[in-house]
């Protein structure tokens, strides 16, 4: 389904508002900024990279608190407080003369916009609008979602040619928290019912956080997604980083560059429509995994990107792999994890994914620092993809204990 449904529509557009600020405003644009801010500055690009997964660490830590506070307080709160908050500390960064203070401003900006306004928070709000059909929320969303990329990375890559890195990160400091007011404003709600059990089957009593958490953990599929989410992470994190730089390495101009990347995103749209007979024929976890093998690919295809042929059938293959994780993943995270909690569990997952996702920015720059070339980064990014299909493929887990579902377990939400 590509639009929700005519009484979902403005609070679909204000959460994709929300998605489109919080990555387009600094975890896309990073990629496009690494090189000139290394080249302005004298900074290295492991340090920038250390700025760059502090700030994913930071997001990915805060996720289960952006993610009870959704529950908590709804969407309102939750994404103004990220807005502001997140824009400051990303004007800040701007500004800076040290590393020091750039990556703290970066890190706490990025991370404070990234808890609040990833996919964790959007996602579970959108499950909310419509329970007992999720997909009709989440599917549309993520199409909203898949234009971060295209829109920001050429823009970005215009305004520091134009205006310099400086005035290039204000301006999208300035977004960041645009959006995500903006979203605030049309998006309310998003806040966990209270008349909700935990799960199917569960006691109306067991509805604290803690309890809904020991029942996840005990249910195998959930220990085989916080798997897939380190996997996904690590290879995910260093793609959408050093894309870019790597294309540009490799012989391509920065503006041709960060253009593919940027279509990279326009072709996840390839991955996020006419899902719904896949998921009812195969159900969520293993599409994940042949995705996961479609990532790996595109790994091979941008460490072969000298010529606009390449990299162009790069931004096609990468589109439809990352573009499909993202409903995939929210579809089957949303079927297996307890509902009552689902904005904090989901935020929990997240934060999993959010360490492993600072990790590899980190450890692709220091690889790449020290080889001189951004190539071995990329090896690192398709073991991490390997990993995530992996901990997706074979049998089919099987829930267990109090929190089996009496559905099944891959296509308990479909779309419709």
């Amino acid at each position: 389904m590509i639009l929700p449904p005519p009484d979902l529509r403005r609070p679909v557009v204000g959460l994709g508002l929300v998605t489109l600020a919080a990555y387009g405003g600094w975890f896309y644009g990073f990629g496009v900024l690494v090189q000139p801010i290394a080249d302005d500055t004298g900074w290295t690009v492991g340090m920038l990279g250390a700025a760059y997964a502090a700030a994913q660490l930071l997001a990915g830590l805060g996720a289960t608190l952006g993610g009870r506070l959704l529950d908590r307080r709804g969407g309102r709160i939750t994404f103004t407080v990220g807005g502001a908050l997140g824009a400051l500390c990303l004007g800040v960064a701007s500004t800076a003369t040290t590393p020091l203070v750039f990556g703290a401003a970066f890190a706490v900006g990025g991370g404070l916009a990234g808890a609040t306004g990833f996919y964790h928070v959007t996602m579970a709000a959108a499950r909310r609008l419509r329970p007992d059909r999720p997909a009709v929320a989440i599917g549309p969303l993520t199409i909203i979602g898949a234009f971060a990329s295209p829109i920001f990375l050429p823009i970005t890559a215009w305004a520091v040619g134009v205006h310099g890195w400086r005035p290039t990160l204000v301006g999208l400091a300035v977004t960041t928290g645009v959006g995500l007011l903006l979203g605030a404003a049309i998006a309310p709600g998003g806040r966990a019912d209270d008349g909700l059990p935990v799960g199917p089957g569960e006691h109306e009593a067991d509805v604290s956080l803690r309890a809904a958490a020991a029942l996840a953990w005990a249910d195998p599929r959930v220990r085989r997604l916080l798997l897939f989410a380190v996997g996904y992470g690590v290879g995910a994190s260093i793609l959408l980083a050093y894309q870019v730089p790597t294309m540009a390495s490799l012989g391509l101009p920065l503006a041709t560059a960060a253009t593919l990347a940027g279509a990279r995103g326009f072709f996840q749209l390839l991955g996020r429509v006419g899902l719904d007979g896949m998921v009812q024929r195969f159900g969520s976890r293993r599409p994940l995994a042949g995705v996961m093998v479609l990532a790996v690919v595109a790994c091979l295809l941008l460490g072969g990107s000298t010529t606009v042929v390449v990299g162009a059938v790069y931004a096609v293959v990468g589109g439809a792999a990352l573009g499909a994780h993202s409903p995939l993943f929210g579809i089957h995270a949303t079927s297996v994890l307890p509902p009552r909690h689902l904005g904090a569990l989901v935020g929990a997952v997240q934060s999993v994914g959010g360490v492993a996702s600072a990790a590899g920015p980190l450890l692709g720059g220091l690889v790449a620092q020290a080889t001189g070339s951004y190539l071995p980064a990329v090896v690192v990014a398709a073991a991490g993809f390997a990993v995530a299909g992996l901990a997706m493929a074979g049998p089919r887990p099987s829930a267990s204990g109090p929190s089996a579902r009496r559905t099944s377990p891959d296509r308990a939400a479909t779309l419709p």
